[in-house]
């Protein structure tokens, strides 16, 4: 099974060296998002968690962690004291959202795969299903593919992602924004010509 296939001490160490990285970037500043350096945390944070998962962690785990690693290197980083309790907030809130999200993608992805061998190649529809829908981002899909030797169609990957911008834009094009702009233009041009003229 997908979720059974690591928890070597290669991903104990992998696990360490993620959330001492998350821990520096958000006393830094640097909070989880879906963009720039924020989505650059985000991806550190949940492969951590991953592993912590793959480890047997059944509770947010890395957390417990930070004060560890204050009373190691707080003293060379002070930023990491000041920062303790926004750090332990953050990794904790972040974790226990993506415990849910874990859960389900690797469920779907356990089943989706189940009949797939070693050289074989994921569905990309499916893996972007997993992305879009269940927030279960392409390089989780790919690691946790990857020990059992298989790799993520990415042409048809693309190919959906694609398919769903151009399915976004026509939508936007119909949103409210284009109705406020039918609705705003005549009425600015209506004020112009009746505009009261200055004495």
């Amino acid at each position: 099974m997908t979720r059974t296939t690591q928890g070597s001490p290669g991903g104990r160490a992998r696990q360490r060296g993620s959330g001492r990285s998350s821990a520096f970037l958000i006393s830094d500043g640097v909070l989880p998002s879906n963009e720039g350096r924020g989505y650059v945390l985000r991806r550190i944070m949940r492969r951590a968690m991953r592993h912590a998962q793959l480890l047997g962690a059944r509770e947010p785990l890395m957390h417990r962690l930070v004060w560890a690693l204050v009373r190691e290197m707080g003293q060379a980083y002070p930023d990491l004291v000041r920062a303790e309790k926004l750090i332990e907030e953050t990794l904790q809130l972040e974790e226990t959202r993506f415990r849910k999200t874990l859960e389900r993608g690797l469920s779907i992805l356990d089943e989706k795969s189940s009949s797939l061998k070693k050289g074989d190649m994921f569905d990309g529809d499916t893996a972007f299903t997993l992305y879009d829908t269940y927030g279960f981002p392409l390089d989780l899909t790919q690691d946790a593919l990857k020990s059992r030797g298989i790799s993520v169609d990415l042409a048809s990957f693309t190919d959906a992602m694609e398919k769903q911008k151009v399915k976004a834009r026509a939508s936007w094009s119909g949103s409210g924004d284009t109705a406020s702009e039918n609705i705003w233009f005549p009425l600015r041009e209506k004020t112009r010509r009746h505009r009261v003229p200055r004495l």
